[in-house]
Order: structure tokens, then C-alpha cells, then sequence
């Protein structure tokens, strides 16, 4: 009897283990997925630039809104001009705690040149619009961009600095409309172009307003052209190149992805985390505001479509 009843107690509590583990993976019981351990966020332009701060004051957001219980990493992979951390990001299996910050700049290059495409990341969100501008060393003798058209039609070699494909893009379609004999320098970050321009070893530099907005805001650079739609506000007042008569507009999105199967719970808990960020008043006052871009929050399936048409259009289809 005593060996039975020994049995019983042991089926009974191997019954209750599985009863419990069985209990803890249903998200019902469980309740919705949140970060387990510390979360690695990847950026692939060196810290200073564009990304850097769009990816710094988002992690602040939710840190003082208390969004999530984790800590966030931010791990800077610049190597092959952030292909090294694209990839790395794309080959995770089942990964729900890494995020990449993942803009137009980083698209391009990935289906034009790495083999990759949208297929082997995970669209959580688009955050933002942003767009850019030449600037010129305050000591420069070129004070507008009709000085610097007009120095080129003379036969003037001039150097262009600029970080990842979206800058070299713009440069790519000055060369094109304006002419002339330009050469571009490309850095890992705009604040790395933004060091060469200070230095004087570029003519020229492209920026967000973001990456250069305190050296702008001080009277160490001066805008000259704006490459969007319209002209930004001050202190980057300046022309746009299609007041210009050149045929030159380009937008960029701000956004994040995650690896290519991070568990569908991660997904729409990063998603909500990103659409609070997007709603709180310090992204739209000390981000948005502060740094001129336009708030357009999209997010999982809405991100996929919006990403989708950079594609197309990086690939020609």
C-alpha cells in the first residue's frame, strides 16, 4: 500500500509540474508578452549623428514613461557601412528582445548592394519624416548655393561630405542636374561628415537637422539648400532645390524593425511601446518640434506597406 500510495503522490506532482509549465506558456494564463532580459537596440551610424539621437530620445521616452521594465542597450555596429549590423539583426531566430533602427538610408543599401530586403526584418514601426540640407563652413567663400552652382560652371573641383546612401543619393542627382566636378566623401555618420566639414576638408556637407542642428543654431554652419519639398523653418531657412529649377525632392522615414520571425506577442508589444513613444508630449516637443521633422507614426503591418514602396522603388519594381 505504502509503495502505491508513494506512486500516486509522484504521478501526481509530475501531473502539477506539467500542469504549471503548460500554464505559464499559454498567454492567456501568462498574460501578454513583455521583455524577459535586457534588450539590445542596433544602430548602424556611428553615435552623433541622425540615428543616434533619433534612437537616444526614444529610449529616454520610455524610460522616463516607464514603457518598459528592461533596460535598453543601444550597441553602435558601423562595420561595411552598417551591413555587418543589418545582417547580424536579419540571421536571428526567434529573437524578441533586439531592435535595429531602420531608415531609408539603411533600405537602399541593403537591397541594392547587400542581397537583402525587407523579407529578413521585421517592421515594427515608422516613427518620423525627416529630410535634409547642404551646409557650408561659416568660413567658407561660398555663401549660398548659387555660389556654389556658379563655382562649378567655372570648372571649380569641389568635395561633398555625407554619411550612408540617402546623403550620396542627393549628391548623386546635384552631380546629375548641376554638373560640374564634385567628388563625395562618405563618412560612417553625419557627425563624422560634419567633423570634415569643420575641419575644412569638404566644400559641402549633407545633414538632418537633427545631427547639426546645435552647430547650425550657433553660427558654425550655414544652410544653402534644402533637398525636400519645402523649406524648413529657421535657423535651416534656405532654398530648396526645386525653387531652384532642379529637379531634386527626397523624403526619409524614421523607424524600427526586429529581426525576421520575432514572435508575433514581441511584435505587438514593440508596435504599442513605439505608438506611445509617438504620442507623448517630449517626442513631439524635444524631437519633432525641435529638430523640424514631420510626426507620421505607422506601425507592424501599416510600416510593412509604407517600407514596402521604398523598396519598389530602391529596386524598380
Amino acid at each position: 500500500m505504502k509503495k502505491i500510495l508513494t506512486a500516486l503522490l509522484m504521478t501526481a506532482l509530475v501531473s502539477g509540474f506539467a500542469f504549471a509549465e503548460g500554464k505559464q506558456d499559454s498567454p492567456e494564463a501568462s498574460g501578454p508578452w513583455t521583455p524577459q532580459k535586457v534588450v539590445e537596440w542596433v544602430v548602424t551610424s556611428s553615435a552623433g549623428g541622425g540615428s543616434s539621437i533619433f534612437t537616444q530620445t526614444i529610449t529616454e521616452i520610455i524610460k522616463n514613461e516607464g514603457l518598459v521594465d528592461q533596460n535598453i542597450v543601444i550597441n553602435y555596429k558601423t562595420d561595411g557601412g552598417g551591413a555587418v549590423g543589418r545582417r547580424m539583426v536579419s540571421t536571428m531566430k526567434n529573437e524578441a528582445h533586439t531592435l535595429l533602427t531602420f531608415n531609408s538610408g539603411d533600405l537602399q543599401p541593403m537591397v541594392q548592394m547587400e542581397g537583402g530586403d525587407l523579407d529578413g526584418l521585421t517592421p515594427l514601426a515608422v516613427m518620423a519624416l525627416d529630410g535634409q540640407i547642404i551646409l557650408v563652413n561659416k568660413n567658407s567663400e561660398y555663401k549660398t548655393i548659387n555660389d556654389i552652382i556658379n563655382a562649378l560652371k567655372n570648372g571649380k573641383r569641389m568635395i561633398m561630405g555625407g554619411s550612408k546612401s540617402d546623403d550620396e543619393a542627393i549628391y548623386n542627382a546635384m552631380k546629375k542636374e548641376v554638373g560640374g566636378d564634385m567628388e563625395y566623401l562618405r563618412s560612417d555618420s553625419t557627425g563624422e561628415a560634419l567633423t570634415q566639414l569643420l575641419g575644412g576638408h569638404v566644400d559641402m556637407a549633407i545633414a538632418k537637422p537633427a545631427a547639426s542642428f546645435d552647430l547650425v543654431k550657433s553660427g558654425e554652419l550655414l544652410p544653402v539648400v534644402a533637398a525636400g519639398g519645402s523649406r524648413f523653418a529657421d535657423p535651416f531657412d534656405a532654398p530648396t532645390f526645386k525653387e531652384l529649377g532642379y529637379d531634386i525632392e527626397f523624403e526619409i522615414y524614421r523607424g524600427i524593425v526586429g529581426p525576421a520571425d520575432m514572435p508575433a506577442a514581441a511584435v505587438e508589444f514593440w508596435t504599442e511601446v513605439f505608438r506611445k513613444v509617438s504620442q507623448s508630449d517630449s517626442w513631439k516637443n524635444d524631437y519633432i518640434s525641435k529638430f523640424l521633422l514631420v510626426s507620421n507614426f505607422k506601425g507592424g503591418d501599416e510600416a510593412r506597406a509604407y517600407m514596402q514602396k521604398f523598396e519598389d522603388m530602391y529596386t524598380g519594381n
